[in-house]
């Protein structure tokens, strides 16, 4: 984490100060510096890849439940992303665009799970 914080701030500084003489450098600095940042989140995210699947197999889920799970996380997290670099670069409208098409994804891909649900509750009120 101090690692990040460190690449963060630093990033910002030198924005800052390249942001003085080139506004647009800064943006570039500051694409940049997130896009280092997401990497190391990726290296991280292989570590929590492992545990969700030990809770699956150890609870029974079904593979497809936990696949919709990290494609609802995926568009939530590449959604925020692209909308902050957007916001960040002045073109708020964009962003909130980017955020309105994320959440209609997440609803096309939770739809088996809501089946899913549906199914259940009326096996349950048959009996």
């Amino acid at each position: 984490m101090i690692r990040v914080a460190l690449i963060g701030m630093g990033g910002v500084v030198l924005a800052l100060m390249v942001g003085q003489q080139k506004r647009e450098y800064s943006l570039y600095i500051i694409l940049g510096t997130a896009l280092i940042i997401l990497s190391l989140c990726v290296e991280r995210l292989a570590g929590v890849m492992g545990a969700i699947t030990q809770i699956q197999e150890y609870a029974g889920i079904d593979s497809s439940m936990i696949q919709i799970l990290l494609k609802m996380v995926g568009i939530t997290y590449v959604s925020e992303f692209a909308a902050q670099i957007c916001r960040d670069a002045g073109y708020g409208t964009v962003g909130k665009q980017i955020e309105m098409f994320a959440k209609l994804s997440i609803m096309a891909v939770s739809v088996p799970v809501l089946l899913a649900l549906i199914e259940t509750v009326e096996g349950l009120l048959s009996l």
